[in-house]
């Protein structure tokens, strides 16, 4: 089987599983709690709606729309245009997002636009096949609309975790003011009901991640289909982003970035990343917790598409 169709495949089997693992856990949490399937679905179905159109808003804060005519980054939109209709889809907008760390990130709806963010620093340590191959990445997100499936597989799991964290919080607090026996129990059994959904959250994020994981992946095969052999730039860029950020020191207490790092990324250091990554195995538990597949995984799949031919 081609590399295509096994990553289709797992794709399916992912889907299905996640798909199965939701409805099983509404089913029994709708069941104990005795509340009507009828109801539920119309919540959550509000629930995606108010995300689906605020999400562009709060993933893009900060970032400044740039359009061909600019004087300084015009061509960064027409690389943006020319892979977008490579890859047979509508050109997105583009954003320029000052953010301290090399990013690049699709969202966006059909209300507020298909977009692609951008940030300062991937444009400083990227060269132009590298940049180009990021973007074909990102594009495939779009073309394959990722956004509205993850959001969608995402729903119960983040609408669980909310109320989890609700009833937990309400829990704790409920305890330290408890005046009676009464309320103690009352308190106990929020907190009781809350940590059950967090496992339940916990539980269906495993399998969402996984599913997740392999979206990133699909949308690195875009890569691949759109530059062919030039993607190859795309593993490189993986290990510039990498060498970046082990350079970045956090601030351990609000995660705040208080050290960044050098724009410069010394020419071979990413070359010997990729020849590592390139001869690592990587456990079936490494990245299990993870929305990317681990570099090495990635890496080593755009080669053997190289080689392969898909």
């Amino acid at each position: 089987m081609s590399v295509k169709g096994r990553l289709l495949t797992s794709m399916g089997f992912a889907l299905i599983l996640t798909v199965v693992s939701e409805a099983l856990i509404l089913l029994v949490i709708s069941s104990a709690l005795r509340i009507s399937l009828v109801l539920v679905f119309p919540l959550l179905f509000v629930f995606w709606l108010f995300q689906w159109l605020i999400s562009p808003y709060l993933v893009g804060r900060g970032g400044i729309e740039i359009h061909s005519s600019d004087p300084e980054y015009g061509w960064l939109v027409q690389m943006v245009r020319e892979v977008a209709l490579a890859s047979r889809i509508s050109p997105p907008r583009v954003f320029l997002v000052d953010a301290p760390y090399p990013n690049a990130f699709a969202y966006g709806n059909s209300v507020s636009g298909k977009r692609v963010g951008i940030t300062i620093p991937l444009l400083q340590i990227l060269d132009v096949n590298e940049l180009r191959a990021v973007i074909a990445h990102e594009v495939g997100h779009l073309k394959h609309r990722d956004v509205e499936i993850g959001m969608t597989l995402g729903l119960i799991p983040t609408a669980l975790g909310y109320i989890s964290t609700l009833l937990m919080n309400f829990g704790f607090f409920a305890i330290l003011l408890a005046g009676d026996e009464f309320e103690l129990l009352f308190a106990l059994l929020a907190l009781a009901l809350g940590f059950i959904l967090l496992v339940a959250t916990l539980t269906l994020q495993v399998f969402v991640l996984w599913f997740n994981r392999l979206r990133e992946s699909y949308a690195d095969y875009n890569s691949y289909e759109v530059l062919g052999e030039g993607s190859s730039a795309l593993a490189t860029a993986l290990a510039k982003i990498e060498l970046y950020m082990q350079k970045i020191r956090l601030d351990p207490f609000t995660g705040i970035i208080v050290t960044a790092a050098p724009v410069r990324v010394e020419s071979q250091e990413p070359l010997l990343v990729v020849r590592e990554w390139l001869n690592k195995k990587v456990s079936v538990f490494t990245d299990i917790l993870s929305t990317h597949p681990h570099p090495a995984r990635r890496v080593q799949m755009l080669y053997r598409l190289i080689r392969e031919g898909g």
